[in-house]
């Protein structure tokens, strides 16, 4: 004992003097001696924890909690330590035990919320946060991690008033105050709440103008910190005219960006093409993966013209699948540097581009940064999140002639450039093998009546607005068999608070939502085709359309109800529709949609009709490279222009 005893405080002194080493040596020793001292193992394991070794520290607490099962704060680092060995699903379990012997423990429960958020349950992970400060008030990491979680279920009051804690308790957490200054809701009640949303962001948008200091280093990395930490994504789903607030944003996202790393604020020279002729092109983005803001981008590097362009994916982005090995095949070179915006922003300096195109911009807040920087002699910007950028270091906008509104120039800061037909090249393979087989499920799989027609309304719930609501009970009047499929997000917050919204509008017509609608659960890409499979009628989204959405009904021969909006946004379907020469099915006004979406649920005879036409017209929507050989053309000349405009041409 005494031997011990000696050996605890031998580590004790070590540790004072910063030795981690040699304490680990003398509580490993201390271990041996009192294997039996379920202390001795746990405070072992703590050290192999400090020391950046979660295997061995695992391996110790597992042997203290043998001798000791009770002790709730080891089951905690179990926890830690399993998360360290990236085991986040055996890491839930143990923190959940540890809270069954002791439920007061805000550190885990904060840890377990976490984890559950990283799976996007985050009702799950609002419950343990909101746990975790009523335990720990002064906890800053847990207020700014429910004020998140408030944020993405539409309670904003609630994210306001914990961003400000957050920033309250940890004046260095910039996050917290950038996210707060560009709060807004996720779904709206009113469209008075979203002119009220609209004046708290710019509100928000002039204090983080005011309060930007860029006059220090750390100054410098807390702005970029705050500013990569998320986007105004939601601005653009209010149905309006966001050009000048997407201005101030760019400015603010420059100034930031450039003042970080100075190296790359202004443009490059045109360097040569080297030995092979080519230009080389840059794609960068965070969803080089199945993702919509990218899905279409596969069409464009399966048909460029591999002797005149070489093409580099940077994907920043930290998930991978098979679509990032489909793009990697098809591209000269994919560089995977999820790592931070200053790697990204070498690895794409170093191979000298020509051009860089972002296929998207404000879904992400690391790749928003980055394209506040100088990278390439031309800049672009695709349509996969269909917005003008407003930053200045962006050139040109690569949209679709065929959705994009006569007046479109005006809604961009950068020059807009109208790609033939619809922008993209869509395989026709998913068409193939639908045509090939019969539907996998019936609709008694989803909980749906074979009796009723059924309109899809599958948008994610945030681009649908309170003043179209009056559309659904207009059509149930008129096809009294209409059923609405709906699609469920991740907050329920936000699930309820839509069908709350939406049976107040049927409610308003004398009408019971629940008589009509259906909200379903989350589906599987593989599932969502199926649904279209057995649907009779889709019905776009006037103010924001569906690309991603519109090309599978046609895959499926299912019949689309199209009312375009004044923003590219809002006009996917149309171009579709326009694409394949079926007009008939596109509304001019809101009580042309209604009409026609009756006659499709009331006529049987016309919905075959329509999906005759579709089966019919539809070929020209696959394999189009129209787009692709005009991209060509549009990439050649801006880089010659960008030569010719004195910016000389390095060897």
């Amino acid at each position: 004992m005494a031997r011990k005893t000696a050996l605890v405080r031998r580590a004790q002194a070590l540790l004072a003097k910063n030795d981690l080493s040699g304490a680990l040596a003398a509580y490993e020793e201390a271990c041996r001696i009192g294997s039996d001292d379920p202390e001795m193992w746990l405070a072992c394991g703590r050290l192999h924890a400090r020391s950046g070794d979660p295997s061995r520290a695992l391996a110790r607490y597992r042997k203290g909690l043998e001798l000791d099962p009770r002790r709730a704060e080891a089951h905690h680092d179990v926890a830690v330590a399993l998360e360290g060995l990236g085991r986040p699903d055996e890491a839930r379990g143990w923190y959940e035990a540890a809270l069954e012997l002791r439920p007061d423990m805000g550190e885990t429960r904060y840890r377990l919320g976490r984890l559950h958020e990283q799976r996007g349950g985050f009702d799950a992970a609002g419950r343990h946060y909101e746990e975790a400060v009523r335990l720990r008030p002064d906890h800053a990491r847990a207020h700014y991690r429910l004020a998140n979680v408030c944020a993405i279920q539409s309670r904003t009051e609630e994210a306001a008033r914990h961003y400000d804690r957050a920033h309250a308790l940890d004046p260095d957490r910039a996050q917290a105050r950038w996210n707060r200054c560009r709060l807004l809701p996720v779904v709206y009640d009113s469209e008075a709440e979203i002119d009220d949303a609209r004046r708290r962001f710019a509100d928000g948008l002039e204090t983080l103008e005011q309060e930007l200091r860029l006059d220090s280093r750390e100054s410098r990395r807390q702005a970029l910190r705050g500013l990569s930490a998320s986007t105004n994504f939601y601005l653009q789903y209010q149905g309006r005219d966001d050009k000048a607030l997407q201005v101030r944003y760019g400015r603010l996202v420059m100034r930031v960006a450039r003042a970080g790393f100075p190296q790359w604020s202004e443009r490059p020279h045109v360097p040569g093409t080297g030995d092979d002729g080519r230009l080389r092109i840059g794609l960068a983005s965070a969803f080089l993966r199945a993702h919509n803001g990218a899905q279409w981008l596969l069409g464009w590097l399966r048909h460029i013209d591999r002797a005149r362009f070489a093409v580099h994916c940077y994907h920043t982005g930290a998930a991978t699948d098979g679509v990032t090995d489909a793009l990697r095949a098809h591209a000269h070179v994919l560089r995977h540097i999820p790592g931070g915006i200053e790697r990204a922003a070498q690895a794409i300096a170093a191979d000298r581009l020509h051009a860089l195109i972002y296929p998207e911009l404000g879904m992400d807040g690391s790749t928003l940064t980055l394209a506040g920087l100088r990278l390439a002699p031309v800049q672009c910007v695709g349509w996969g999140h269909p917005i003008t950028s407003g930053l200045p270091t962006m050139d040109y906008w690569l949209s679709s002639d065929l959705m994009e509104p006569e007046d479109g120039q005006d809604h961009y800061t950068e020059s807009l450039v109208r790609l033939p037909h619809l922008a993209h090249v869509y395989s026709p393979e998913q068409r193939d093998r639908l045509l090939a087989a019969p539907p996998a499920k019936r609709r008694a799989d989803f909980k749906l009546d074979d009796d009723r027609v059924l309109f899809l309304c599958t948008q994610s719930l945030f681009k649908y607005l309170p003043q179209y609501d009056r559309l659904f009970p207009a059509i149930a009047h008129r096809a009294p068999q209409a059923r609405f499929v709906f699609v469920s997000i991740s907050s329920r917050y936000v699930v309820n608070r839509f069908m709350q919204r939406i049976d107040r509008a049927f409610r308003q017509e004398g009408l019971r939502a629940q008589d009509y609608c259906r909200m379903l659960p989350r589906l599987t890409p593989d599932d969502y085709v199926e649904l279209n499979r057995i649907a009779d009628v889709f019905l776009d989204n006037p103010p924001w359309s569906g690309n991603n959405t519109a090309m599978t009904a046609m895959d499926c021969g299912l019949p689309i109800v199209a009312l375009p909006t004044a923003y590219m946004r809002g006009r996917h379907a149309y171009g579709v529709l326009k694409r394949i020469g079926l007009d008939e099915t596109i509304a001019a006004t809101p009580e042309q949609y209604v009409e026609t979406a009756a006659r499709l649920g009331n006529d049987p005879d016309y919905r075959r009709h329509i999906r005759e036409r579709i089966a019919a017209c539809r070929e020209p929507l696959y394999e189009d490279a129209s787009c692709v050989r005009a991209l060509e053309g549009v990439l050649e000349d801006a880089v010659g222009k960008a030569g010719a405009a004195g910016r000389q041409v390095d060897p």
